[in-house]
């Protein structure tokens, strides 16, 4: 099996999210590498600056992202050990750009996420996002069902 040094596994809670937790974490086993969690807060803004996205948002809103994003998070690291070798990043955005654009900017060897997640109403993974990350990432993506 290919070592993967970083493994990028972006989070919104839904069940394929856990399974793509899962999958990550059993990747990780054998390579020993670094998982990322990455939530990403959908805003479909006119800059890619996640600060001049949310800045004219009231503080009520922008802490109701941090409360969210944290709580995804949290459930994220509740599924792995301990022991395992991992960090928490939020975003905001689209997802699919912002999953692409930390992959990028942070190395990540491969990129592990769900099929399908809430969807926009209940969430913010779509399978379209799974499906534009497929396809324009620029290392392995594994696609959890």
């Amino acid at each position: 099996m290919q070592a993967f040094g970083r493994i990028l596994v972006p989070v919104d809670g839904s069940k394929n999210s856990d399974k793509a937790i899962a999958a990550a974490v059993d990747i990780n086993s054998v390579s020993h590498g670094q998982i990322d969690f990455l939530y990403v807060a959908y805003f479909n803004g006119n800059t890619d600056d996640p600060a001049d996205q949310i800045s004219w948002l009231p503080d009520e809103f922008t802490g109701s992202i941090q409360q969210i994003s944290q709580a995804v998070l949290l459930h994220a690291v509740k599924q792995i050990s301990t022991d395992s070798n991992y960090m928490t990043h939020t975003a905001t955005g689209i997802p699919a750009k912002q999953i692409l654009k930390f992959a990028k900017d942070h190395a990540s060897d491969l990129i592990v996420i769900g099929g399908r997640g809430l969807g926009v109403v209940e969430g913010f993974l779509l399978g379209s996002v799974s499906q534009e990350v497929l396809e324009h990432a620029r290392c392995p993506v594994l696609i959890v069902k």
